[in-house]
């Protein structure tokens, strides 16, 4: 027999790493000497960018920076000023599976920012940024389908079907844009900007063609001056971008994130000039269905098979949900108006629960507010919101949160009452090792010259109808039709006449 193996290629990524950390810079920082001494630190908030992501041996470094305003009432003053600081960062995550070339994904965000007075002309910053990080490592792999070049009639062969899902591609595309905005006509004029602060809001993402359309928005809240008083007012900047792709199944499901690595916001003429730039990051999961030639025996002629198992995602589901979430926040100061509600991703944790997987996502909720009497006042608080995920037997699950769309704030008896809604994204995977034959070759053994015509056996506890052909030479359909089998299931015990063949 002049027998080879025909073999199907499996290429592209799967996830090595996917998983949520955190980090922690500080930043002692002069006043500027045009700013006047600080009398009382009302809050600090902004947005962390990522610029660099660098892979090596066993490490990530990734670099950028948090961009904060600090509000401050200053002596002998009653309305806040603004200071603005940058605060550098540089984080590593280390994993032995990292390596050089792999395709990194990451998001950052100011998880909670706090500002203290060191004395008048000084401040002690400190963030903490929630990192997010997605690496691929690249798969590829030859698995053999099937045997060409032989006699059907003397080599058995058993097949199994699989579902396999790999990611084909992992693409990401930087894109700027900019806006001019103006408040309506029934808001205050904007005098003097205070505070800018952008958000992350909904993201669709559709396959037309070979291109990948991406379709989202930024909303863009801002504190200002007005006259004698503060305001604050809230955009939508919506933004479109396409990502070509290579030869991508149609049913490829895109997993999409974006990431802010700049944010320029001006004030001319009484509009808003904003500058952004951002990173689109999309991978792309796809079902490739595959039969695997799982086992061979010669009948009459002994074949040498070797067999090895091979690792193959046979699951990748995707979901995402949405949990609304509602929370009284106690407030020292009475409150008379919310002015601004920030809410942000501190850390995700996770806890068995029956049938899956509890995950529980720690928000914090920043609220800038007026008192009765028209003083700037700020009041934190954590906010726990949870979400179940029914997860299979012997599969994994990966989840990402971040709030979504706007935050209401309005005051209430005792404090400010806080609504927003959090997205779940989770991805469960399974892995299987499944037997594949990967050499196979006519044996130097040669068969037995006396074989009886018929062999009488009986089923073993733990044996399939394949196990007992395979040890006898003989073929499962003669097998089938000189017992009149139905089929390849047979109960345990079962006597069973076995034909065999000669040379």
């Amino acid at each position: 027999m002049d027998m080879e193996l025909q073999r199907v290629m499996l290429e592209g990524y799967r996830p090595i790493c996917d998983t949520m950390f955190s980090h922690e810079e500080t930043l002692e920082s002069i006043v500027p000497d045009a700013c006047p001494d600080i009398s009382r630190i009302v809050s600090a908030s902004g947005r962390a960018f990522l610029k660099e992501k660098e892979l090596g041996e066993g490490t990530l470094r990734m670099r950028g920076s948090a961009q904060v305003t600090v509000l401050y009432i200053p002596e002998g003053e009653i309305l806040p000023r603004a200071l603005d600081l940058s605060i550098p960062f540089q984080c590593v995550k280390d994993d032995p599976k990292f390596y050089n070339g792999l395709p990194v994904q990451a998001t950052v965000d100011i998880a909670s920012a706090d500002a203290r007075t060191v004395n008048p002309r000084k401040v002690l910053l400190r963030v903490n940024l929630a990192i997010w990080v997605a690496v691929y490592d690249q798969e590829r792999r030859m698995m053999s389908c099937d045997v060409c070049g032989e006699d059907g009639n003397r080599l058995e062969k058993r097949f199994s079907p699989a579902k396999c899902y790999i990611i084909p591609e992992v693409r990401e595309k930087a894109f700027a844009f900019s806006d001019v905005l103006r408040p309506t006509a029934s808001r205050p004029e904007i005098e003097e900007l205070l505070a800018c602060r952008t958000e992350l809001g909904a993201l669709d993402a559709k396959f037309i063609g070979k291109k990948l359309v991406l379709k989202g928005s930024i909303q863009l809240s801002i504190l200002y001056r007005s006259g004698d008083g503060l305001a604050s007012v809230r955009f939508e900047m919506p933004y479109s971008q396409i990502l070509d792709l290579g030869d991508v199944p149609d049913e490829a499901e895109p997993d999409v994130t974006v990431c802010l690595q700049s944010v320029d916001c001006r004030l001319q003429d009484g509009a808003v000039e904003v500058s952004l730039e951002a990173l689109a990051q999309a991978a792309l999961w796809s079902q490739r269905s595959v039969t695997l030639l799982n086992d061979a025996y010669g009948i009459g002629q002994p074949v040498d098979v070797e067999r090895n198992p091979v690792k193959i995602c046979t699951m990748a589901e995707h979901s995402v949900h949405r949990e609304l979430a509602r929370t009284m926040c106690e407030s020292g100061i009475p409150a008379k108006q919310v002015l601004d509600c920030a809410v942000s991703l501190t850390s995700i944790s996770e806890a068995p629960a029956d049938g899956g997987v509890e995950f529980t996502a720690q928000i914090n909720g920043a609220i800038l507010y007026l008192s009765e009497d028209d003083a700037l006042c700020n009041v934190e608080t954590t906010i726990p919101v949870s979400c179940r995920v029914e997860v299979p037997g012997g599969c994994s699950c990966a989840c990402r949160c971040r709030p979504i769309g706007e935050v209401t704030a309005v005051p209430v008896t005792g404090g400010v009452e806080v609504r927003f809604e959090a997205e779940f994204g989770w991805t469960i995977l399974r892995d299987e090792q499944v037997n594949c034959v990967t050499d196979l070759s006519p044996s130097e053994t040669k068969a037995a010259d006396m074989r009886p015509s018929v062999i009488i056996r009986r089923i073993e506890e733990g044996e399939a109808l394949w196990d007992v052909a395979k040890s006898c030479g003989s073929a499962v359909s003669d097998i089938c039709g000189a017992n009149d089998l139905p089929s390849e299931e047979v109960p345990v015990g079962t006597l069973l006449l076995i034909p065999t063949r000669r040379d």
